[in-house]
């Protein structure tokens, strides 16, 4: 089996369907190239802050680029949510990527804030976890990057035993073991 096949999902996963805490209906997939518009149109959604927490910068868009990287399988699995009632309106990615470290995968989220508090966050990312103990071959660990501030993210984490550290700085490292 080639390195790249074992360093992957090797299956696109199920759709995912989430009730919110308010009976919203979403459902998750795998996202493609031509998602990037409503992407886009949900970044410009989201407050600074939540661009902030998420990117560590005040992104309002994605390039073309960065989401073809994205959307590439051989890089790791991105899923976009979507209401059930509004299949093209996106409201949250999910992002499960590669990093240049062996057996390692980064968490990445950012969802919509009209749909925060929802408990979206917390069922994409225990999925993405989930995805990563079935389907990674090779995972042994995700990282995730948060502002320290963002305490819906770190108790999401703290709720997955993610080994979560403070440095007194503005951003937090966490350590989700996936294998030992």
């Amino acid at each position: 089996m080639s390195p790249l096949l074992t360093s992957c999902l090797l299956l696109d996963p199920q759709p995912l369907r989430v009730v919110t805490l308010s009976n919203q209906v979403t459902v998750s997939r795998t996202a493609l190239a031509d998602d990037l518009g409503e992407v886009n149109e949900m970044h410009a959604r989201c407050s600074l802050g939540s661009r902030y927490a998420r990117y560590h910068a005040a992104r309002r868009t994605l390039t073309t680029r960065e989401w073809d990287h994205l959307c590439d399988r051989a890089n790791g699995t991105t899923l976009v949510t979507v209401p059930l009632h509004d299949p093209h309106r996106v409201v949250a990615v999910t992002h499960l990527m590669r990093t240049p470290a062996p057996h390692v995968r980064e968490l990445g989220i950012l969802v919509e804030d009209s749909w925060q508090g929802e408990g979206l966050g917390t069922v994409l990312t225990g999925y993405m976890v989930n995805l990563a103990r079935t389907y990674t071959l090779d995972c042994r660990a995700i990282t995730a990057m948060t502002g320290s501030g963002n305490e819906r993210m770190l108790a999401i984490l703290r709720g997955l035993d993610a080994q979560v550290e403070h440095a007194g700085e503005p951003t937090v490292d966490a350590l989700i073991r996936v294998k030992e």
